[in-house]
């Protein structure tokens, strides 16, 4: 039986660990934190739960190929309560809203009501939720082992989709907003996902809501985690917490397994690292692999952006419940947040799970783009004080949308970009890849290094915009190509 090392317990390391048991391997996962999940998380504050990642998950609905996956990897049962929001998000601006209804007739009869004059493009939208929503995740095999057959079969039967989505995959969301008269529905759209994605990114998570994919497992991301681990540890595979890999071993390019950070070493047939691309391509592995294509994409981050964060959590002493999953509020003028003007504020309100919250109480937080570079250099004093007035923004933008939360805050905790790299080892304190296509971004990279064997690179950083549908994804290609390479025939059951 060969022995597998995998560095990661985060969605895609899980995956692949499930998977390659499922296929007679010998499992060991080393996780640099104390719980499994990685970036897909929670934590408690008192008696509120306060959850760091799931807003929506793609593959909830039954009888998708996501769906397949999460159920055989334990992340969903039938046990796990699905909640499908009425409202992807709301809209408030100057004493008008917007609704971002996730069936696509009501959301076109109520941005018809609000600008007549943008039918064309409404259209165009409501009509691509329509079609595109069970356009569904290919992950049958690896996307660089699909045949010239595979792919016209998957042609043949989604012509029609494959056109839309070939439109809103080649114009980011920022210039595809523009194509809409109404400053409120540009506005509206443009902040229900916002940073530098492209159109596809909003448009499919519409689409798979309106096909009643997409929505929310009750208990969250850490609740999502531990049934993985279950799931995992059942089938006898084996993990240790807070044990961080230092170096990947390697001897006359064939990998051998791993040392970690208290010197122990451990010896392995074949390793996978479904940790963070940046960590294991230079630290692991001394940069001495790296493929050019990651080379160029981490070496200009502000031409290749990725997404993170600052969260301020709040426990209230209140119930608000609401059709929507959050509130996106645009303020009388920006506010200069770290180093970037920010003309909205996004309040979520976790009201829908009632896990997270004493009864009569709720979990509320308030939702920052920010600068990982402005949070890097600040010393600990100054980091601090920024934590302190990012709160202090985040309780008045509460209050003045919720008056009713005056004086019953019980419980509060500040998330930064450094958090994420803190527990996570996370390039940038990025929590998805790269959002936009193109020429310089892999859609998908099978993991093999050259000049190295007996190794493969998984997780999000592999199939880009990455996300927990794509780091599970890559989780079970690795496991796949594994099972494959030995001539085995690969198991899903």
């Amino acid at each position: 039986m060969k022995k597998v090392v995998i560095v990661g317990a985060g969605i895609a390391g899980l995956t692949c660990g499930v998977y390659a048991k499922l296929n007679g391997f010998d499992t060991h996962i080393y996780e640099m934190h104390s719980i499994p999940g990685g970036e897909c998380t929670g934590w408690d504050r008192g008696d509120y739960h306060f959850d760091g990642c799931i807003h929506w998950l793609m593959g909830s609905k039954p009888g998708t190929s996501l769906n397949d996956l999460w159920r055989t990897t334990g992340a969903l049962s039938d046990d796990v309560k699905i909640v499908n929001h009425e409202v992807f998000v709301r809209y408030e601006e100057g004493g008008r809203f917007v609704n971002l209804y996730t069936n696509a007739d009501k959301l076109e009869r109520h941005l018809l009501d609000l600008s007549p004059r943008d039918k064309k493009e409404i259209k165009r939208l409501c009509n691509a939720m329509r079609v595109m929503g069970d356009l569904g995740m290919p992950i049958d095999k690896p996307m660089d082992k699909m045949t010239a057959g595979d792919g016209i079969k998957f042609a043949f039967k989604h012509i029609g989709k494959l056109r839309q989505l070939n439109f809103f995959n080649n114009i980011k969301l920022a210039d595809y907003v523009k194509r809409f008269k109404e400053p409120l529905l540009q506005h509206a759209i443009f902040s229900a996902i916002g940073g530098d994605y492209n159109a596809n990114a909003f448009v499919m998570s519409m689409a798979g809501m309106h096909a009643g994919d997409s929505g929310y497992p009750v208990g969250g991301s850490r609740a999502l985690a531990l049934r993985m681990e279950q799931r995992y540890l059942s089938l006898g595979g084996r993990v240790s917490y807070k044990s961080r890999v230092e170096k990947i071993i390697v001897e006359g390019g064939v990998a051998k397994g791993i040392r970690l950070t208290n010197g122990e070493e451990v010896c392995g047939d074949i390793v996978i690292s479904c940790a963070d691309a940046y960590a294991t391509l230079y630290r692991m592995l001394e940069d001495k692999y790296t493929p050019e294509i990651y080379r160029n994409l981490f070496a200009n981050p502000k031409k290749h952006y990725t997404p993170t964060c600052s969260l301020v959590f709040f426990g209230v002493d209140g119930e608000i419940k609401e059709p929507w999953r959050g509130i996106n509020i645009r303020r009388e003028k920006p506010a200069g947040i770290d180093r970037l003007k920010v003309e909205d504020a996004s309040i979520m309100n976790y009201s829908y799970d009632e896990t997270l919250a004493p009864k009569g109480k709720s979990v509320m937080a308030v939702y920052y783009m920010a600068d990982y570079d402005y949070w890097n250099a600040l010393d600990q004093k100054k980091y601090r004080q920024e934590k302190e007035r990012l709160l202090q923004d985040a309780k008045a933008f509460l209050i003045k949308r919720y008056p009713q939360l005056e004086g019953k805050i019980e419980k509060t905790d500040v998330v930064t970009p450094m958090t994420y790299v803190r527990y996570c080892d996370a390039w940038r304190g990025s929590w998805m890849s790269w959002g936009a296509c193109g020429k310089d971004i892999p859609r998908y990279f099978p993991g093999k290094l050259n000049g190295l064997k007996n190794f493969l690179l998984a997780g999000m950083w592999t199939l880009p915009p990455g996300g927990l549908p794509g780091a599970a994804s890559a989780g079970r290609f690795a496991a796949q190509r594994i099972t494959e390479a030995l001539g085995i025939e690969f198991r899903t059951i």
